[in-house]
C-alpha cells in the first residue's frame, strides 16, 4: 500500500524543477537508473556532498560513507555533514543566516520514502541552489540553468528568489555593516528580526517540551519488568522491543537536543 501511494509521489518529485536542476551537476544513477535509483542517490547524501564540493572546493574533507545500503545511520551521517557545510557556507561566506527550518536529516534518514521525506529533501535542494547561485562559480552554474527548458528555468528562478530575496527564509547579515541606513530601512528589518526571534523562542520551548517528554518515556522504559523476556523467543520478546524503543527514543532525544543547541546559537 505504501508503494502504491509513494510511487506517483516519487515520479512527481523526480521531475520537479529542483531535481532537474541538481541533475545538471551529473547523473544521479549509472546507466538506465529508475526514479527510485535516482531518489536513493539523493537521500543517501553522497551525490549532494559532491555537489557542495563543486560549489565550495575549499571545504574541509570529511568522511562521507560511499556505500549506504539503506542504512539509516549512515544516511543521516552523510546528510548531517552536508547540512553543517551548507549552514557554514551561508553564515561565513555569504554572510547570511538561514531562518527557515533546516532539513530534518532524521526524517530523511529513517523515513525517506514518504511525502514528509521528499519535503525535507526539497529543502536541502533549495538551500543548495542558494549556495550555487551566490558562489564564486555562480556564472557557470547559472549558465547551466539557462540551458533548461523555459518552464523549468522559470520555476528554478522562482526558487532562487525564495533563498535570495525572502528574509523569512534567509536573513542577510550584511546590513549590519552599513552605517548610513535610513530609519525607513531599519524599521522593517527590526520588525523582521522581532518576528524571527519570537519564532525561535517558540521553537526552543517546543523542543524543550519534547526533550522532557522523551526523557520521561526513556526513564519509564528502565523500570519495565524484564522477567518475561527470557520466556519468549529473542526476536519477539518484550526485552527486544524495549531495546528497539530505547534506541528509537535515543535518536529522537539526540535530534531534539541538537535542535535546542542550534536555536540557542541562533538566539545568541
Amino acid at each position: 500500500m505504501e508503494n502504491e501511494i509513494f510511487t506517483p509521489l516519487l515520479e512527481q518529485f523526480m521531475t520537479s524543477p529542483l531535481v532537474t536542476w541538481v541533475k545538471t551537476f551529473g547523473p544521479l544513477a549509472a546507466g538506465n537508473g529508475t526514479n527510485l535509483d535516482e531518489y536513493v542517490a539523493l537521500v543517501d547524501g553522497v551525490f549532494l556532498n559532491q555537489v557542495m564540493l563543486q560549489i565550495n572546493p575549499k571545504l574541509e574533507s570529511q568522511r562521507v560513507n560511499k556505500k549506504v545500503n539503506n542504512d539509516a545511520s549512515l544516511r543521516m551521517h552523510n546528510l548531517s555533514i552536508l547540512v553543517r557545510q551548507i549552514k557554514f557556507y551561508y553564515q561565513e561566506t555569504l554572510q547570511q543566516l538561514i531562518m527557515m527550518s533546516l532539513p530534518n536529516v532524521l526524517i530523511i534518514g529513517k523515513n525517506p520514502f514518504s511525502e514528509q521525506g521528499t519535503e525535507e529533501v526539497k529543502k536541502l535542494l533549495l538551500l543548495l541552489l542558494g549556495c550555487a547561485v551566490q558562489c564564486q562559480k555562480k556564472e557557470e552554474f547559472i549558465e547551466r540553468i539557462q540551458g533548461l527548458d523555459f518552464d523549468t528555468k522559470a520555476a528554478v528562478a522562482a526558487h532562487i528568489q525564495e533563498v535570495t530575496h525572502n528574509q523569512e527564509n534567509v536573513f542577510d547579515l550584511q546590513w549590519m555593516e552599513v552605517t548610513d541606513m535610513s530609519q525607513e530601512d531599519i524599521e522593517p528589518l527590526l520588525k523582521n528580526m522581532a518576528l524571527h526571534l519570537k519564532r525561535l523562542i517558540d521553537e526552543r520551548d517546543e523542543h524543550s517540551e519534547t526533550i522532557i517528554e522523551l526523557s520521561e518515556e526513556r526513564d519509564g522504559l528502565h523500570f519495565l519488568p524484564h522477567a518475561s523476556s527470557s520466556a519468549q523467543s529473542p526476536c519477539g520478546s518484550p526485552g527486544m522491543k524495549r531495546t528497539e524503543s530505547r534506541q528509537h527514543l535515543s535518536v529522537e532525544l539526540a535530534d531534539a537536543k541538537a535542535k535546542i543547541r542550534r536555536l540557542r546559537q541562533e538566539l545568541t
